[in-house]
């Protein structure tokens, strides 16, 4: 008997049959609204297949896409990995430089580019090995190149049915945001997307915290804020459709634009990090549409770095309700949830209620995680001793394409070590408390910059905080505070510092973590998926204490 495949394939199909007169919607800020269907939206991707196929796109084939957060990706989540082809999102906040360079380790056949990316790829033509065939996505904005547009291929295209194809092969590929050093593949499988997608659907559909229970009496809507060129937009296009959710894509990230359609479109749940979330809470037009987004209670999960617990609270305040995930690219990417037992009591003191909330969570279902030592053992469930996150799951990259010696370093021992130092709770929780390489290593101690951050931005007149670790001359490295004020507000690093001394006298952190400096700045520089690119401040800042 031949096996049944656990493939997108099989999800998209039963998804056209269940859901298909559900609506997905594209809403960008210009005006050009498409309102669709699951199951046109399904026809639309079998001839996009099609047509992908006619232009020369075969089996294994890797098709690169430049694009924003339209209707056209969602199809061609489905359609190139429908096909057999393989799905490489780019990540457009990239240098071109490493954008290039990601297209040809990748050896990228097909390019399909958003219009308002023509003048960089006609930049980088030169450059790109590998690429023979080359489609925009007009946007309904007319043609920005003589390169032939996405809805003629998708019109000369025919409907014919996705093939039979194997589990196994390999669906999409992505690219680390290369904060150490070059970025690095890693490909998921059908099987491992199609395992994530269903474990995903399962917590989104009755796990507390994270179910909508009203959600399975009526349509409810998801807006996908988080990029698509960000680890499969961390697998919310799969899974809400999965769920049978209605779907709102809004083009590329506005703020005022995002809180609109948040009020407007009705939406249940949404997901970015956690600048994005502290754009949405100081979006100008938001007091407009307050009293809608309080009464609807968005969901909103933060990942991509530590949700600050003042950031929660405000994000509170104004009717969203704040979650945690996280994941990596090389996992696809979750691997845990801030989701709640159905035994738990939740704590009446505010502080020790938004401690659990912006833990980092519990593993999701097949996700196996331990917090190690060195040796691989399981450091203590103490909530204090640090190790780092280790985890097997299915949808864990096997490899790192064409770098045999990252791949042996990242698996040492069976397991695949995340770069995250976290500590263990006595629940299973765990909190990360730095990545391995941001953790400030002082005098042969450990120093948690992201504690710091929290700490710091408790302070009433912080914006936004980084904490680097600097070289020292007597301890190797000592933390220092780089701190963007709200608008208006005033400060002084010596007021800065006694008001973490505060939480030095009330035993939070020793007095040895006091930064030994605090720099005030404009802007803080940003990684292409929206974190603080601590790399950049490192070097900008490396002499400071000499």
């Amino acid at each position: 008997m031949e096996k049944y495949q656990l493939t997108l394939n099989n999800i998209w199909k039963y998804i056209k049959e269940i859901f298909g007169d559900v609506e997905v919607a594209y809403l960008p800020p210009h005006g050009n609204n498409i309102r669709s269907t699951y199951a046109k939206e399904y026809e639309r991707t079998l001839r996009l297949a099609d047509g992908l196929r006619q232009m020369g796109v075969g089996s294994g084939d890797r098709v690169a896409t430049l694009d924003w957060n339209t209707i056209w990706h969602f199809e061609l989540y489905w359609a190139v990995p429908g096909m057999g082809a393989v799905l490489h999102p780019i990540n457009v906040r990239l240098a071109p430089e490493d954008i290039a360079y990601i297209i040809n380790h990748a050896g990228d056949k097909a390019l399909v580019y958003h219009r308002d990316f023509a003048p960089l790829v006609e930049k980088l033509k030169p450059h790109l090995k590998t690429v023979k065939i080359y489609i925009q996505i007009s946007d309904g904005l007319g043609p920005a190149t003589k390169d032939p547009e996405i809805e003629d291929v998708i019109k000369q295209g025919q409907p014919k049915p996705l093939p039979e194809i194997s589990e196994d092969m390999v669906a999409t590929i992505g690219y680390t945001s290369g904060t150490t050093g070059k970025p690095k593949g890693a490909y998921s499988t059908h099987r491992a997307l199609t395992l994530h997608t269903l474990t995903s659907t399962i917590i989104f559909a009755g796990y507390r915290g994270f179910a909508r229970p009203e959600c399975a009496e009526k349509l409810c809507a998801f807006l996908q804020l988080v990029p698509m060129f960000h680890v499969h937009g961390w697998g919310t296009p799969w899974t809400f459709a999965l769920l049978g959710w209605r779907q709102v894509y809004p083009d590329r990230f506005d703020p005022n634009h995002t809180v609109k359609l948040i009020a407007e479109e009705e939406v249940k749940a949404l997901a970015g990090v956690p600048t994005m979330l502290y754009m949405l809470l100081t979006a100008p037009e938001l007091p407009k549409y307050l009293a809608k987004i309080r009464e609807v209670k968005p969901i909103f999960v933060v990942g991509g770095a530590a949700l600050p617990k003042e950031l929660a609270k405000k994000a509170a305040e104004a009717g969203f309700v704040p979650r945690v995930g996280y994941g990596m690219t090389e996992t696809a990417p979750i691997l845990t949830l801030g989701f709640f037992r159905p035994t738990e009591k939740m704590p009446e003191d505010v502080e020790e209620y938004y401690s659990l909330l912006t833990a980092t969570g519990l593993p999701i279902p097949l996700v196996d995680l331990m917090v190690a030592d060195e040796n691989l053992n399981p450091v203590p469930r103490d909530g204090k001793t640090m190790g780092e996150i280790v985890v097997r799951a299915p949808w864990a990259t096997p490899e790192y394409l064409g770098d045999p010696e990252k791949t042996k370093e990242a698996w040492k021992g069976g397991w695949f070590h995340t770069g995250d130092v976290a500590v263990w709770l006595p629940d299973g929780r765990v909190r990360i408390v730095d990545r391995a390489k941001d953790v400030i290593k002082s005098g042969g101690e450990w120093i948690s910059s992201l504690q710091l951050e929290d700490l710091i931005a408790t302070h009433p007149a912080v914006a936004q905080v980084a904490v680097i670790g600097v070289p020292h001359e007597k301890w190797g490295e000592r933390p220092v505070a780089v701190v963007i004020l709200k608008p208006g507000a005033s400060t002084t690093e010596q007021d800065i510092i006694k008001h973490l001394e505060k939480f030095v006298e009330a035993g939070k952190i020793p007095k040895w973590w006091l930064p030994d400096k605090v720099i005030f700045v404009q802007q803080l520089p940003l990684t292409g998926t929206g974190k603080i690119d601590k790399k950049v401040l490192k070097e900008q800042f490396k002499d400071v204490l000499r």
